[in-house]
């Protein structure tokens, strides 16, 4: 609200502080002048000194630099000076003269005291009367000492006056003290009465003016108050209107940022649907050129697809086989456990992997290696299952031909090394046929001295019996080792291969005076190989090290065999002879086919032997040096919790 009556009384007030300075500046104005004529008059007064005293006395101010203070105030000239003055101000409001040279120096003052004194250190008005400019200024002094005595409370008007003589330059200087109290009174009078009539004045305009500004304001503020109302309620009427468009505009901004979102999805969903239509069209032709079959199913197992690769294995068009179930495949030649184990995993949502025997069109039967998998949606169902297959016959083929190949390769090692070992088996095997030969020429002679009781014959024939049971179980080893069968992989115990191992060794161990010992810790795992090849490395390595130590004291030839369990579930089989070390040129060939350094060796036996432990997943290797001899090393992996024996 507009306030109108502080309006009018700061404007009073400003109004009060103009008459104010208004009154103030008046009386330094009149001050001022009353300052101009004291000083005229004063000009005038000193000229009128000059004209009477300045010819009698100039030369006496010229000369009174020269004398002290005590000479000046006692002269005689000074006495004349003051009746002279005294004379010329009578019945004038001068209360005080003084006359100085123009160094300062006070020749004299109606004041005696003050004559000799020296008022250089004044400069303003001084200098300024001594520059020919009069210089006066208004002074107020409690006491005041004047020709005839001492005055009370006076205002004085202080002039410093130039004396010349004629037109010439300033030879000397009058101070004029002029009482102008009673005329500064009446300008305080006037200066009051001044005032008091504009308060007067001021007053009654203002109480006027404030009963009108009262009455002004009063309808101003019920104008005020109504103009707020109406205010108050335009500004709640355009608030609810800026309301309104904000929701509108805001509104609008939501809509256009929902379209521009919708757009850019729209955008990118166009995009992914081109992305994903073209990588349907690379993934179409990719099946479609693929070299290995393709088949899909419905989750029932119904053929809905197959690719070109399908019909020109199978000889089955789509047309032939859509809607049939993959039984038409079945060769008869795969078992029913594997189709189960296939159907229950596939239906638990994870893929199956293997190899199935089945027939073509024409009956012919083939190798498939199968990979099914389920296909699901976003929720996670089956929707239908994916069947990829490759003909793997002719691998399998040439698999097969390359395990006859090893397997005659492992036969011929091991008839190679009984070769080898040949004398030494005949020494064995002679000992106990010695014994049966003794045994039963010894029951002869004793049926031909007629001595046919039982009990005489039971202990030779006893003895015949066990021997022979002794030969036929050596015949049996050698036998069952050099015997020639189909490969056949079972769970085994490594410790009981290295027994029987140990067996078939100790004769030839004998006559080469070699001591063999085994170290064969309990609990190790089984591993799944043929019991019968992996001998045959044993023994080859063994037998190595046998003729190896051949040449060694015959208090340093041992050979042992240890065992154990490794890490990455392996089973370690070490074989270490304590005999010539093999040179590092020779260590990196030895399983080299063809490559030994024996005199009729034919380098075959530790290639072989390597062949066999890679073909069960295994590795073989040799470690040599001078200080303890050479050690062969094979490891094979452990069998699972569950591997029945099966033909390979």
């Amino acid at each position: 609200m507009f306030k109108l009556v502080r309006f009018f009384l700061l404007t009073s007030a400003i109004a009060v502080a103009a008459i104010t300075i208004a009154v103030i500046f008046h009386r330094q104005n009149e001050v001022g002048r009353l300052i101009n004529f004291a000083e005229r008059e004063n000009v005038a007064l000193a000229q009128s000194f000059a004209n009477t005293l300045w010819p009698r006395f100039s030369s006496y101010v010229a000369s009174a630099s020269a004398l002290g203070e005590n000479q000046l105030q006692t002269h005689p000239e000074a006495q004349e000076i003051r009746k002279a003055v005294r004379t010329a101000s009578a019945g004038l409001p001068v209360l005080k003269v003084k006359i100085y040279d123009l160094q300062g120096l006070t020749v004299y003052s109606s004041e005696a005291a003050e004559i000799g004194k020296n008022v250089s250190n004044n400069p303003g008005y001084f200098a300024a009367a001594r520059e020919g400019r009069p210089a006066s200024k208004l002074t107020f002094r409690d006491a005041f000492s004047s020709f005839e005595r001492t005055v009370q409370d006076r205002d004085l008007v202080e002039s410093y006056l130039p004396i010349r003589n004629g037109e010439g330059p300033v030879e000397g200087v009058f101070e004029l003290y002029t009482d102008v109290t009673p005329l500064l009174a009446e300008i305080k009078r006037d200066t009051v009465d001044l005032a008091v009539g504009f308060s007067l004045v001021f007053a009654l305009l203002y109480a006027i003016l404030f009963s009108i500004v009262l009455r002004a304001d009063r309808t101003i503020k019920q104008q005020y108050v109504d103009i707020t109302d109406k205010n108050e309620a335009l500004k709640r009427e355009v608030a609810e209107r800026k309301q309104v468009e904000t929701a509108l505009q805001q509104a609008h901004d939501e809509l256009e940022h929902r379209v521009a979102d919708r757009t850019k999805e729209l955008m990118i969903e166009i995009s992914e649907r081109k992305q994903a239509e073209e990588e349907l069209r690379k993934l179409s032709r990719a099946v479609e050129q693929s070299p290995a079959t393709t088949i899909i199913t419905d989750p029932a197992g119904h053929i809905e697809y197959v690719n070109p690769r399908f019909t020109e294995v199978t000889g089955y068009t789509l047309q032939e086989v859509a809607g049939q179930t993959p039984r038409i495949f079945k060769s008869g030649q795969t078992s029913s456990e594997t189709y189960q184990e296939l159907w229950e995993t596939i239906t638990a949502g994870k893929e199956w992997q293997g190899e199935l025997r089945n027939r073509k069109k024409d009956g012919t039967l083939y190798w498939a290696s199968t990979s099914i998998s389920p296909i699901t949606d976003q929720q996670g169902t089956v929707t239908h299952f994916l069947g990829i297959s490759e003909d793997v016959t002719q691998r399998k083929r040439a698999e097969d031909e390359a395990r006859r190949h090893r397997d005659e390769l492992a036969h011929f090692g091991r008839v190679s090394i009984m070769g080898e070992m040949a004398t030494s088996l005949a020494h064995e095997l002679n000992q106990p046929l010695t014994v049966i030969y003794g045994c039963t020429q010894l029951a002869l002679d004793k049926l031909r001295l007629g001595n046919d009781r039982p009990e005489a014959l039971r202990d030779p024939l006893e003895q015949a019996a066990e021997q022979a049971e002794r030969a036929n179980e050596i015949i049996r080893r050698i036998r069952n080792f050099i015997q020639k069968a189909d490969q056949k992989r079972d769970a085994t115990d490594i410790n009981k291969a290295v027994r029987n191992v140990f067996n078939l060794l100790r004769s030839d161990a004998r006559e080469h005076g070699v001591a063999i010992k085994l170290d064969l810790p309990d609990g190790l795992p089984t591993v799944m190989v043929d019991p019968i090849q992996i001998q045959q490395v044993i023994v080859n390595l063994a037998h190595n090290g046998i003729e190896a130590m051949s040449e060694s004291p015959s208090t340093s030839r041992l050979l042992t065999i240890r065992t154990s369990k490794r890490r990455n579930a392996t089973v370690e089989v070490a074989v270490h002879n304590g005999g010539k070390a093999i040179p590092p040129e020779h260590l990196q060939h030895v399983f080299d086919p063809f490559f030994t350094t024996k005199p009729g060796g034919l380098g075959m036996g530790l290639s072989i032997s390597r062949t066999i432990v890679e073909a069960h997943g295994g590795t073989l290797w040799a470690e040599s040096a001078p200080e303890t001899g050479t050690m062969f090393r094979f490891r094979l992996p452990v069998a699972g919790p569950d591997h029945p024996s099966h033909d390979s």
